[in-house]
């Protein structure tokens, strides 16, 4: 391992910046897809519920397979002026553009047919998850090259986690201005909001590729892929503990996220949702939107609160932390009370307010501050795992780390995101209908949408659109069952999973004295030494 420019580990204010802004892409990316994806097949495509699971599940499961063979490549790669890391970012930075835009075409336009739709979605997905992880691994790996100072290391990941939250709160708030399935433009809204923040994410790639600087280099570690070398990095127990907590945070994340403004919209504010979404020229308090990005807003507030916290206790307490905030704030939201119409006395109907709207807004504040201790940490701590791992394995690949991580950790995202549709599309979820000018006259007669002999409901429950021949039926109100289960999905779930994490972090020992002393160790030039064998013994039997 040799370094370049070091000045005790430090990090220059604008290395830092530079670093952090391909974490612009990793969070802002994930975001976007996270709470307008699922709302966007469902309600423009017109995808069924319970067809999604399979197809991320799919497309998630290929993202996985993908990441470690990147890792390798990256790890095998011979540095010159971009690094080991860098040209990766700087040659598929374009094709995130590309693939995003193509992720978000309406191809409800192109064809009626659900399965062809499907086939579409998961051929650009895997597109655009390949594109992602040839930018994103390579970014990961690099975090670890920045500095093997644990405390400049955790302030680079701190600029760096603000950026992606910086970014996250954007792309939760902004996008959902510009493309909405209530807009009735057949989703043509989707095509100009990937187009914007597509080339947003471009430009902070490059910046990342063509200005950031690694202080450690290494030289290329060429290995032949093999399961046995693939699961390597899991011998390392410190690892297999990250790789936990950071397993549980990004499940729980991505059953919250993908639901978020589902679980606001037909249920917390599901009766001003349906009259808006009837008569748009009412307008309404956009609670989900502001919700979800205070919850990120608390995300950047919390940062220097869990530096502290880690400072004074260490990493593990940080994030037991952020895992009992989390449960503690979502078991209460199961209390909050939804709007609602409650018949009274003489068969007259009285309407329920259900939660105002700053008590909705302080659930995200206070649930932001949850995540943000359960988010953090892993990405901190990557850098300490691969010191590890040096230790163990006596040389080091931060593309074999980061693959399989990233690996386990998008197999875990991929459960998180099929688990809630398949429960909500069993428990009778309505996704949007597309039907002919001629069988929407037969539904007019009737009064209820029948298709192809399945029963959707009444057609008073339905937005009805007309254009590109054919109409489009907007759901506006779900069945109580499917109501059910998005707060399960959206409230129990992540509880238990959260509980599953606690257990795991009890258990990792990695402090940042254990740390210093393992790089001290790794820079050892005596490592054939017996002395040098019983301090590894020592270091390692303390993890």
């Amino acid at each position: 391992m040799s370094k370049q420019n070091l000045t005790n580990g430090k990090v220059s204010l604008g290395n830092k910046l530079a670093f952090a802004c391909g974490d612009i892409f990793g969070g802002g990316s994930f975001n976007i897809i996270n709470f307008l994806f699922t709302p966007f097949l469902t309600l423009v495509v017109g995808i069924p519920m319970v067809w999604l699971a399979p197809i991320l599940l799919l497309t998630k499961i290929w993202d996985g397979i993908i990441d470690p063979i990147i890792g390798r490549i990256t790890d095998g790669t011979t540095p010159g002026k971009f690094g080991k890391r860098r040209k990766y970012m700087l040659i598929f930075a374009p094709l995130v553009l590309v693939f995003l835009i193509l992720l978000f075409f309406p191809w409800n336009l192109i064809t009626e047919s659900v399965l062809l739709k499907c086939v579409f979605v998961v051929i650009i997905y895997m597109l655009y998850a390949t594109a992602q992880s040839f930018v994103l691994i390579p970014y990961y790996s690099h975090a670890s090259e920045m500095t093997d100072n644990f405390t400049e290391r955790n302030n680079t990941n701190a600029v760096r986690l603000a950026f992606s939250i910086a970014s996250s709160t954007i792309c939760v708030a902004v996008p959902g201005m510009i493309a909405s399935p209530s807009k009735g433009d057949d989703g043509k809204c989707y095509i100009l909001m990937a187009v914007i923040f597509g080339t947003i994410f471009m430009v902070s790639i490059l910046i990342t590729a063509l200005f950031s600087r690694e202080q450690i280099v290494t030289p290329p570690v060429k290995t032949k892929f093999s399961l046995k070398e693939f699961l390597r990095p899991l011998k390392v127990k410190t690892y297999r503990q990250y790789l936990g907590m950071q397993m549980c945070s990004s499940m729980a994340m991505a059953m919250m996220s993908s639901f978020f403004f589902t679980f606001c919209d037909f249920y917390i504010r599901r009766l001003s949702y349906q009259q808006v979404t009837l008569n748009a020229d009412l307008g309404r308090f956009p609670i989900a939107t502001v919700a979800a990005a205070m919850m990120f807003v608390a995300q950047i507030i919390a940062l220097p609160i869990y530096l502290k916290i880690i400072k004074a206790k260490s990493k593990r307490f940080a994030y037991i932390t952020g895992c009992i905030v989390w449960m503690v704030v979502v078991a209460f939201m199961w209390l909050l009370p939804a709007e609602g119409k409650v018949e009274v006395v003489n068969g007259s109907v009285q309407t329920v307010e259900g939660a105002p709207n700053w008590l909705i807004i302080i659930f995200g504040l206070l649930l932001g501050l949850g995540i943000g201790g359960t988010v953090f940490v892993p990405h901190s701590s990557f850098g300490d795992v691969c010191d590890v791992g040096e230790l163990y394995f006596g040389e080091r690949t931060e593309g074999a780390f980061s693959g399989i991580t990233n690996f386990l950790n998008t197999t875990a995202q991929a459960i998180g995101l099929a688990i809630p549709p398949a429960i909500i599309g069993l428990a009778g979820y309505v996704e949007t209908q597309y039907v002919t000018e001629e069988q929407f006259k037969l539904i007019q007669e009737t009064g209820k949408v029948i298709i192809n002999g399945k029963d959707f409901g009444l057609l008073s429950n339905f937005k009805q659109t007309i254009g590109n021949g054919s109409v489009q039926l907007l759901p506006v109100s779900q069945p109580d069952g499917a109501q059910l289960a998005l707060r399960i999905c959206f409230i129990v779930l992540p509880i238990v999973i959260m509980g599953i994490a606690i257990f795991i972090a009890s258990r990792y020992k990695l402090t940042s004295d254990l740390q210093k002393r393992i790089v001290e160790a790794n820079a050892r030039t005596d490592k054939d030494s017996d002395e040098f064998k019983q301090l590894r013994e020592e270091l390692l039997g303390q993890l």
